[in-house]
């Protein structure tokens, strides 16, 4: 079977568990919610182990947007972040039955999503009593605003996340105006250029460029991500801002500020930047690219 194929498959037998999650959104428990996601993050679990690729690569060839020749258009509306979520979830809960077990009354699945970091990050997580007692707040009968209200307490005394949502934003300006020059600048490249005149000009190898734009999309992964970061001192832009971008975020002692890049850059944005730094890397893709419409200034959200 090809991999294309595989894909078809994996996404076929998603769906139906997506379809459920979204249809229902509205009018479902927390618990319920979970159960779904964990179906979904159980399908994915399955196949990174089977296959043996690290997740955001498998997250990219569902959702897809030019991964390969046989790729190019969107292949599903499974969102990498959506995916992601799921994954974790499955990690988190081994079994599904322990979640009827641990959280059999929760109301929101936003109030699990926001206490996440304290499930599964090594350096957050709960254990014991502390476990104990945030597993009873999130079961608890008060409203799904106050729940979350006491989680960012919780996280700013764990983690350092003010509940201001300007909270050190302003700390990630530099990288925010990087960002938009390095988007404008491949949309630039995309329209403006012949592709045989771009490749003759570019000093960067296309295994370079796909790697740049498998870190990208990495990006926008919720997970735990530290991957192998570009060292090469002598790029050309807009790669050398990139590379300042990506060395910064994925430093381990930096997990917080890619959940913060992320509200002043749209995940959306930075997965549409991944897809068009591949599009660099073909011919075919480069043309198809040049032929769209897109709106080439990424619009962070208000406040």
């Amino acid at each position: 079977m090809s991999n294309s194929n595989k894909i078809n498959t994996i996404i076929k037998e998603i769906t139906p568990h997506y379809n459920k999650y979204i249809g229902n959104k509205s009018n479902l428990s927390g618990a319920q919610s979970l159960k779904i996601m964990w179906d979904i993050g159980e399908i994915l679990k399955i196949q990174i182990d089977k296959l043996n690729i690290p997740p955001h690569n498998l997250y990219r060839q569902i959702y897809g947007k030019s991964e390969s020749n046989n790729n190019i258009l969107q292949k599903s509306y499974i969102t990498r972040e959506f995916q992601g979520r799921c994954f974790r979830i499955r990690k988190i809960f081994p079994l599904k039955k322990d979640i009827d077990k641990q959280l059999p009354k929760l109301k929101s699945f936003t109030c699990f999503r926001e206490a996440m970091p304290f499930f599964d990050n090594d350096k957050y997580k709960f254990e014991g009593i502390q476990k104990e007692l945030l597993l009873k707040l999130l079961n608890s009968n008060i409203k799904s605003s106050s729940i979350i209200s006491d989680i960012k307490k919780l996280q700013k005394n764990y983690i350092g996340i003010n509940n201001t949502r300007k909270q050190r934003l302003d700390e990630l300006n530099v990288e925010k105006e990087k960002f938009i020059f390095i988007y404008n600048e491949v949309y630039r490249i995309l329209t403006n250029f012949e592709y045989e005149t771009f490749k003759e000009n570019l000093n960067v190898s296309n295994d370079l460029i796909i790697n740049f734009s498998q870190l990208t999309s990495a990006l926008v992964s919720e997970e735990i991500v530290t991957p192998d970061l570009i060292k090469s001192e002598n790029l050309p832009e807009p790669f050398k801002s990139l590379n300042a971008i990506l060395n910064k975020l994925f430093t381990k002692e930096k997990m917080t500020e890619r959940s913060r890049f992320r509200r002043l850059i749209p995940p959306e944005r930075i997965s549409k930047l991944s897809d068009m730094i591949y599009a660099l890397t073909e011919k075919k893709l480069f043309v198809h690219y040049n032929k769209r419409q897109a709106n080439p200034t990424p619009t962070p959200p208000d406040g």
